[in-house]
Formats: C-alpha cells, sequence, structure tokens
C-alpha cells in the first residue's frame, strides 16, 4: 500500500527514491558541509498601493500672529548709534510770576462770608461731636437714674421683729457659725449665718417671689460685705406660693471679728411682679410704665 503525503502529490516514482524527509538532490546529504551559504536575497519594500483621486494641497492659514510681509527684513540686529553734532535744547528760566496788584473794592466782602462759612463748618462739627458723645451718657444716666436711684429709702426695722413691704412680709436673724468648709478657723474672719424669711400677704405678695435684689452685711462706718445665697426655699411657680406660708432663705458671709457682734442685714427686696398668663410684651410693657424703683432698703438692728 502506497502512502499520500499530506500535501496530497504521490510519492516520488524513479531514479530518486529517497524518502519524504530527505533533502533535496542540489543539496548535499552530507550534514559536515562547511562550505559558504548561497547569499540571502535582500527584502524590498511592499509595491505602493496608488491612491485614487488627487490629493489638494492643504488650505491651513495662520491666524495669529498674523504673517510677516514678505521681503521685510526681520533682524533683531540694533540701529548703530548715529553721530551728530545735534545739541540739546537750552534750558528756559520758568515764567516770573506777575507782579501783585491792589485787589479791587468789590472782593473785600468774601473774607466775612468766609469766616462765617468757616464758623458753621466748626460749630457744626462741635454739635455733631457733642451729640455723639453726650447722647448715649445721657441715655446711660437716665437709665442707670430709674434703675439705681442715687437716694435710696432706708426704713429701719427693730430687733427681732418683721417688717412688711409691697404685699411681703420679712423677718431676719444673723449668727456667728464656724467655717461651711471645714477649715480651721483664723483670726483674720468671721463667718456669719443670715436667715431671712419672706411671706406673702395675700396674692399680690404671692407673684412676688423674685429674689432679694440687694443682701449685705454692713456695719455702723458704712462698710458693706457681700453674702452668698446657699438655699432659697421660695417655690419659682406662683401657684405652689402660698399665701402666709413661710420660705427660708439661707446666706452666709464673711466678716471682720472686730465687727461679727455689730453687724447687721440690709436687704433690698425686688419689684420683679409675676404674673400669671401674662405676654412677654405685656411684661415689658408694665416694666417700663411703672413707677416702682428698687430703692427701698429694710436694714435689721441687731
Amino acid at each position: 500500500m502506497t502512502e499520500t503525503p499530506m500535501d496530497g502529490n504521490p510519492p516520488r516514482n524513479g531514479p530518486d527514491t529517497r524518502d519524504w524527509f530527505a533533502p533535496p538532490p542540489e543539496q548535499p546529504s552530507d550534514i559536515t558541509y562547511s562550505g559558504a551559504l548561497p547569499p540571502r536575497p535582500m527584502p524590498t519594500a511592499p509595491p505602493s498601493i496608488p491612491i485614487p483621486g488627487k490629493l489638494a494641497p492643504p488650505t491651513d492659514l495662520r491666524v495669529w500672529p498674523p504673517p510677516e510681509p514678505e521681503g521685510e527684513d526681520r533682524s533683531t540686529q540694533p540701529f548703530p548709534a548715529l553721530r551728530t553734532n545735534r545739541l540739546p535744547p537750552p534750558l528756559t528760566p520758568p515764567p516770573a510770576a506777575p507782579p501783585a496788584t491792589e485787589p479791587s473794592p468789590e472782593p473785600e466782602a468774601a473774607p466775612p462770608a468766609r469766616t462765617r462759612r468757616t464758623g458753621l463748618l466748626a460749630g457744626g462739627t462741635v454739635l455733631s461731636v457733642l451729640l455723639v458723645i453726650g447722647a448715649p451718657s445721657w441715655l446711660g444716666y437716665r437709665a442707670y437714674d430709674m434703675l439705681q436711684p442715687p437716694h435710696d429709702v432706708v426704713r429701719v426695722v427693730p430687733v427681732g421683729q418683721a417688717v412688711a413691704w409691697q404685699h411681703v412680709s420679712w423677718r431676719v436673724s444673723v449668727e456667728k457659725i464656724p467655717d461651711p468648709t471645714g477649715k480651721p478657723d483664723t483670726s483674720d474672719r468671721q463667718w456669719m449665718k443670715i436667715v431671712a424669711t419672706r411671706t406673702a400677704l395675700d396674692a399680690e405678695g404671692a407673684i412676688r417671689h423674685g429674689a432679694p435684689a440687694e443682701v449685705r452685711l454692713v456695719d455702723r462706718a458704712g462698710r458693706k460685705w457681700q453674702v452668698e445665697t446657699m438655699n432659697n426655699e421660695t417655690p419659682t411657680d406662683v401657684k405652689e406660693n402660698k399665701v402666709g406660708t413661710p420660705y427660708r432663705l439661707e446666706m452666709v458671709g464673711v466678716v471682720p471679728p472686730s465687727v461679727a457682734d455689730q453687724v447687721e442685714v440690709i436687704i433690698r427686696p425686688s419689684s420683679y411682679r409675676d404674673v400669671p398668663g401674662q405676654s412677654a410684651a405685656d411684661f415689658m410693657k408694665d416694666a417700663f410704665n411703672s413707677e416702682e424703683k428698687n430703692d427701698h432698703v429694710l436694714r435689721f438692728r441687731r
């Protein structure tokens, strides 16, 4: 059986009976051949493919910067200095001022008018400064005069007695106490305890449950010492403030030991009124129109 090679050609018949894998006759079969090899053909570029039609030249034009005119010399070489006998122009003196002439009689009225105008401007400036500076000061003085009158009305309360003011009854007691912070007592200070009891006498007194505007310890020479509130039993709600029920305010202060037995308590009751159901606008209106001032001071003797 004769086999057909893969390319489909029949096997060779004739004097050349070599197998399929044998080299061609023109090639020596000796693999030890060391002679020169035949020259390899040089690769050549593929033939160019002609493009149908005719290519038009580019039509793009330069827009910016504009093209320079043809034939113009674009050299950047500086021009050579030219020799000349030209002299600089002579300096001319400035024109002389015209001679002074005597003023005519008509302009003599100008200085008084200018003086009056200057005086008006100066007076307006001074008035503006006075208004800018004085108006706030006057308003501040009026506010201070309304809220803090220059002279207090002092009402002296005998020892151990109560006093009524603006539908509220006040009673005060004072005693010496040791240092509430637990520190050892010193010879330069004395702690004092103040207990003020307020009682609403009627419905008007119940809505006047605000804390006192001022509570101080004062000696006979007029010196004052500040106190701090430790406890206030007064209800903040008018509905809880019962008429006839005493509420305690406990305060402490420090004074020199030399005046601890004679210092007295002054209380400035607040004019605050907590009207139930009152709007903020009505509250501000009543506060502005009210003629009541915090000028009443209660001084409790010892």
